[in-house]
């Protein structure tokens, strides 16, 4: 099944939304025109294969009889947010009424496509994973906008990204710097999601996460750190690099 399918049937299927596929033509267009009774929704539909030089890599390995090891950064990439800047650019030059939601989707795909999926989280929100140090019961999670962000510089032209994995995954990044946020969240398409939501202001509020709020030169981790330092009031805050990891082995199959 090709991507535009999966992401109509899903719409339709779990969601309960009636869709409609947008008409290709000579100009730039989003792929769906979606309804719920009472909001109407834009969607470009992306999908984004991990390098595909990993699965190369990987079968060469195991001609050799050796293990295959895969490690990615879980900072962001020029090239995936090439991917959220386009389907933007697809919603915006189709838009006519402010009030419609705007929504990139975005389906990974390949080896190490959950890396690939957290990579474009990261440049959504422009995150950091951190840990307060202070005291075992501190804090140690997501930092919102740590950093620079798509969300917030496309902030009046997406709504939320949907990233999807190839295993069924599925997290809905809520823009919470949309001046359509509050109708956004009480929508059909986010109340539909019991699990899988991201929305930083409620995370927040739930002990869950840190934002960066304040007019901070994201340029200067270490200024960014120290305005953090002084809104949650700790002196042992700092920035842990994450990676992710996977292991492939090829296992023998024996005649029986």
């Amino acid at each position: 099944m090709d991507t535009e399918t999966l992401v109509k049937r899903t719409l339709e299927e779990h969601f309960n939304l009636q869709v409609e596929k947008i008409p290709e033509s000579d100009k730039r267009t989003p792929d769906f025109f979606v309804f719920d009774g009472i909001n109407e929704y834009l969607i470009e539909v992306k999908e984004k294969e991990a390098n595909p030089e990993l699965g190369e890599a990987r079968e060469e390995a195991f001609s050799r009889g050796e293990i295959f090891e895969i490690s990615e950064a879980l900072a962001t990439k020029s090239v995936l947010q090439n991917v959220v800047r386009d389907g933007r650019r697809q919603i915006k030059a189709h838009v006519t009424d402010d009030s419609t939601f705007r929504v990139v989707w975005v389906h990974c795909t390949g080896l190490a496509y959950d890396a690939t999926l957290e990579q474009i989280i990261t440049g959504l929100y422009g995150s950091e994973t951190v840990v307060d140090f202070s005291s075992d019961e501190a804090f140690a999670g997501t930092c919102y906008y740590f950093g620079f962000s798509q969300f917030f510089k496309y902030r009046d032209s997406i709504d939320a990204v949907m990233v999807t994995g190839r295993k069924g995954e599925a997290t809905i990044c809520v823009n919470n710097h949309s001046p359509r946020y509050e109708s956004f969240k009480a929508s059909v398409l986010v109340q539909s999601m019991p699990v899988g939501v991201r929305d930083p202001i409620y995370e927040e509020k739930e002990g869950c996460a840190f934002i960066v709020e304040g007019e901070v030169d994201r340029n200067k981790p270490n200024e960014v750190l120290s305005y953090l330092k002084e809104k949650y009031k700790t002196d042992k805050l700092n920035v842990m690099k994450m990676r992710h990891m996977e292991v492939h082995m090829a296992v023998p199959h024996r005649e029986m």
